[in-house]
């Protein structure tokens, strides 16, 4: 997958409506090219931080206090869980059971991971969000295990869907109120299906007209 991230100047994507989803995400098709968002661990702790999911002072403490050999491990760390948690939802998507290695890789990554629970009212309601130490070198994707522990343990694993564009790769969780999300968004795809297949319907109708 093309990686070059900032020659393509390709912003993170949050239109999942779940962490576990948007960072599956960050593998994403762009002009026809697979494309990964993550070209190296500056990009994973710049996502985790746009997700809300560490703060700039935790990201700071592994950008600057951090050796080169640890931080190039997180990344490897991030880029092989992301494939598991792919995986895993290719499987919800396809109304199959979940793999025993995915629940066994969020278990190793919460079991090595230093932190607490905190209660958190957001959104109107109270939530309960996993404060990791990232000081802590094994602590950096415990919020990512909690985000996918939460999808499995209380997530509505049926809303759980893949963009309708074929050529598309994104997923996310759909929370509309009749639950008829198609699209991984209007603006990248919806939009695009639309107007193709009105062009092609204009087009098969010129046709039987002659």
């Amino acid at each position: 997958m093309t990686s070059d991230r900032a020659r393509l100047r390709q912003p993170f994507l949050f239109v999942s409506n779940h962490p576990c989803l948007d960072f599956i995400n960050t593998q994403m098709i762009v002009r026809g090219t697979p494309t990964d968002l993550l070209g190296g661990y500056e990009d994973l702790v710049a996502w985790l931080v746009q997700a809300k999911m560490v703060n700039k002072a935790q990201a700071a403490v592994v950008m600057t206090q951090w050796n080169h050999k640890d931080q190039e491990q997180l990344f490897e760390q991030g880029i092989t869980f992301r494939n598991t948690l792919r995986k895993m939802v290719e499987r919800i998507v396809a109304y199959q059971s979940i793999p025993g290695s995915a629940v066994a890789s969020i278990n190793q990554i919460l079991s090595r991971c230093p932190g607490y629970p905190q209660l958190v009212y957001a959104k109107g309601r109270f939530e309960r969000h996993f404060q990791s130490q990232v000081a802590q070198k094994d602590g950096l994707l415990a919020p990512l295990a909690e985000a996918a522990s939460d999808l499995l343990c209380s997530g509505d694993l049926s809303l759980v869907k893949k963009c309708g564009n074929a050529a598309c790769i994104l997923y996310f969780y759909d929370t509309t109120k009749n639950h008829t999300r198609n699209w991984c968004s209007m603006q990248l795809c919806g939009n695009r299906i639309k107007v193709a297949a009105h062009y092609q319907r204009k087009r098969n109708n010129s046709k039987s007209k002659h």
